[in-house]
């Protein structure tokens, strides 16, 4: 039988693919998506993908969940901040017309605190919720390998399993409605030791070579350097695109980083990992904050730090990190990262959360 869903998120590079990979009496189809009307070329060709697929437009969450002919929502979206006020506003309409035990299934990569918080809330809803984020990139939910990180109630799972190996490529590690977010968060932790590694490298070629950060021969060089025992995934989706074809504004977006880089941080802080853990998620989050600060309003990816990285740009982002960055005192350092940020970034990190924060 197909399942069939709703989804707020559709018209985002990670949900969007999914209207051509779900066909026509397969695993799962979704009836509506959520749409802002946020008008672009990109937008407008998802639009016609999810039209192509059978899926309804809708403007607003009460026609979303319509009559509650649906198994459950898919969310694909922001942050804590931001998820949260897609709760607090979806889960009434929710329960005006439920029938049976709806699902929310969440695709965002949120912090470990606000998938316990999601499930709490929503348990004491009748709905069920399990937190699967993503990872892989747009090209990853483009092909359909993207990973899907799953766990919490087995038994939903194995119900969403056809569907999401149609999606991407899904693995459940455990029953623990956390252990997906954990999971992200510990990957993160890899691109953003992988991407200092990488960004350092490229800086000290730059400077030890007297050459400039782009051009086909340093792409050449870490070409091949890249190969050897200190390669990472990161040259190869991030910062070659920077040193290769001068492009700073495509990957993954520093106001997005920033934040994950913040959870892990705390997360490793909880955990009781050693500062040698955490200072550098609170480095490379403070470093993001930076460019957010000095070129305010300008799209810029991760890769983006290596040119803060050289000596001539180097002094500001130091004099930037002594402000705020202490090994002595790891908790100040993590609160300072979120101090810093522009508002709008702020208030998506939401890192205080309980069950009370989704009330309306």
């Amino acid at each position: 039988m197909t399942m069939k869903l709703v989804g707020i998120g559709g018209m985002g590079l990670m949900l969007s693919p999914s209207a051509k990979h779900l066909k026509m009496g397969g695993a799962a189809r979704f009836l509506r998506i959520h749409d802002r009307g946020t008008k672009d070329d990109r937008r407008d060709m998802c639009r016609q993908t999810w039209q192509d697929h059978g899926a309804g437009l809708v403007d607003d969450y009460e026609s979303l969940v319509g009559d509650g002919d649906y198994d459950g929502v898919v969310i694909c979206a922001g942050k804590n901040g931001d998820d949260c006020h897609i709760f607090r506003s979806l889960v009434p309409h929710m329960q005006q017309n439920k029938k049976d035990q709806p699902f929310i299934l969440h695709l965002s990569t949120v912090s470990a605190g606000f998938a316990r918080a999601a499930h709490d809330f929503l348990s004491a809803e009748g709905i069920d919720y399990v937190n699967f984020p993503l990872t892989g990139g747009p090209l990853g939910a483009e092909n359909a390998n993207m990973l899907i990180l799953a766990s919490g109630d087995e038994s939903i799972y194995s119900r969403l399993e056809p569907m999401l190996q149609t999606i991407g490529n899904p693995r459940y590690f455990n029953t623990s409605v956390t252990a997906g977010a954990e999971v992200k968060l510990i990957g993160q932790l890899m691109v953003f030791n992988g991407l200092v590694g990488i960004c350092s490298a490229a800086a000290l070629k730059s400077e030890c070579f007297q050459e400039e950060l782009s051009g086909s021969g340093q792409a050449e060089f870490f070409d091949f350097l890249n190969g050897g025992a200190g390669g990472t995934r990161q040259w190869d989706v991030a910062i070659s695109k920077g040193v290769r074809d001068n492009t700073w504004d495509q990957g993954f977006m520093i106001q997005h980083a920033v934040v994950d880089a913040i959870y892990a941080a705390k997360l490793c802080r909880e955990r009781g990992l050693p500062a040698m853990a955490v200072i550098p998620m609170a480095s490379i989050a403070l470093t993001f904050a930076y460019l957010l600060s000095k070129y305010e309003g300008a799209p810029l990816a991760t890769h983006a730090i290596v040119r803060e990285m050289v000596k001539e740009n180097a002094s500001g982002l130091d004099h930037f990190l002594n402000q705020y960055l202490s090994y002595s005192d790891v908790d100040a350092s993590i609160n300072n990262c979120i101090a810093v940020l522009p508002q709008r970034v702020k208030d998506s990190v939401m890192l205080d959360i309980d069950k009370d924060s989704f009330s309306t």
